[in-house]
């Protein structure tokens, strides 16, 4: 943790004082200041802050601001001390998996836990306060990014986002002003795939989703945004306004290649999960195609999806069989799994590597370490 920033002080001009009296006065005071200070400093040994609520302000606006505007700069900082939270089940627990040991959690939407461990055991983190709709990603232990969104207006017109940076593991955290971020559509489903390159999904009912961007190199990256060129329908299939729309999740890095999936309207009755690809940073995203030129889908759409790696993708369905490809999707076969839950409600699936991935759905986290074939159930930090 860091100590707050000292206030500027206004020079006036004062009588100087006698000698000795005026040295022995001046200690005086320095020693109690000091003394005070010293009282007030946590286990950590930083000074606490006067208030735990930083004020949150809207950065979303009519038009995007042009990037590199003068003004993208951090604008507040929010220095909390983690307390201990009893959480009951069911509830939420969104997971950021950067690496194979680190993971974090937020749970209950407003408490933040990581672990260096893949799980096995849990601290918990500050974040600032309040929270509202909030989600969370982080590039590795230390360095991550937390939004918070405001009320959508109707049909989801528009939506403001608020982005929240950190580098030392949330000991502070730093409200950043965005640029390049509409105020149109709503925000979510945000993702870091490493310490510069960052994304967000942008949707609503009636248009193409898009997917901003941000490739800051600075300190404090996620300033700069700029939206990619709407998705555009897969092969075979027409999304019309007002009707089932792409939904975009989050963008996942393989080296030069970005993978988002990507659920929405089959080409029939059925819903269907689909894979876009970008090459170019995302500034575009093309459906990812089978060998007949058909969008790659799982063969049963009820599975849940999740992407291994580049090239292997599994859709897990109960109660079976599940399924899998190892060639992005261009053919799929059978594949055995044990995972089972209770709830009748899809889990979100993330894989941190080609072994270990997590599945969560109502606040309970399962976890693999062969790359999916076996499940076992981990305590959700925090209950």
């Amino acid at each position: 943790m860091v100590p707050e920033r000292p206030l500027r002080r206004r020079s006036r001009a004062f009588p100087i004082l006698a000698g000795a009296a005026a040295t022995a006065l001046v200690l005086v005071v320095a020693v109690a200041v000091g003394q005070y200070l010293g009282g007030r400093r946590d286990q950590s040994g930083v000074a606490a802050s006067p208030t735990a609520t930083p004020s949150a302000s809207s950065t979303g606006s009519p038009s995007p601001t042009p990037s590199g505007s003068p003004s993208a700069t951090p604008t507040s900082r929010a220095t909390l001390t983690p307390v201990p939270t009893t959480i009951s089940l069911p509830t939420t627990a969104q997971l950021s998996a950067p690496s194979r040991d680190v993971v974090w959690a937020l749970v209950s939407g407003s408490v933040l836990f990581r672990s260096t461990n893949h799980g096995d055991t849990w601290e918990q983190r500050p974040v600032p306060s309040p929270l509202v709709n909030a989600e969370v990603a982080f590039a590795n232990e230390r360095e991550g990014w937390l939004t918070t969104v405001g009320s959508p207006a109707t049909q989801c017109q528009s939506q403001s986002v608020t982005l929240w940076h950190t580098t030392d593991a949330g000991a502070t955290w730093d409200q950043l002003t965005t640029t390049g971020i509409a105020a149109t559509q709503c925000k979510g489903r945000v993702s870091f795939i490493d310490q510069t390159h960052g994304f967000l999904v942008a949707s609503d009912p009636q248009h193409a989703p898009v997917i901003y961007r941000t490739t800051d190199e600075r300190r404090a990256g996620g300033q700069s945004w700029s939206a990619s060129q709407p998705l555009a329908d897969p092969p075979g299939v027409a999304t019309t306004p007002g009707g089932p729309q792409l939904q975009p999740g989050r963008v996942r890095g393989f080296g030069s290649v970005l993978l988002v999936p990507v659920s929405g309207p089959g080409a029939g009755v059925n819903a269907a999960q689909y894979v876009y690809r970008s090459t170019d940073g995302g500034a575009s995203w093309s459906a990812v195609l089978d060998r007949q030129g058909r969008a790659a889908t799982p063969p049963n759409s009820d599975g849940f999806f999740a992407l291994v790696t580049d090239m292997r993708w599994l859709s897990i369905v109960l109660p079976g069989p599940s399924q899998e490809t190892t060639d992005a999707g261009k053919t799929w076969h059978s594949y055995q799994t044990d995972y089972s839950q209770a709830a009748p409600v899809a889990p979100d699936v993330l894989f941190a590597d080609a072994s270990v991935g997590y599945a969560t759905v109502r606040g309970s986290i399962q976890r693999t370490l062969d790359g999916g074939a076996h499940w076992t159930t981990i305590k959700t930090p925090g209950t």
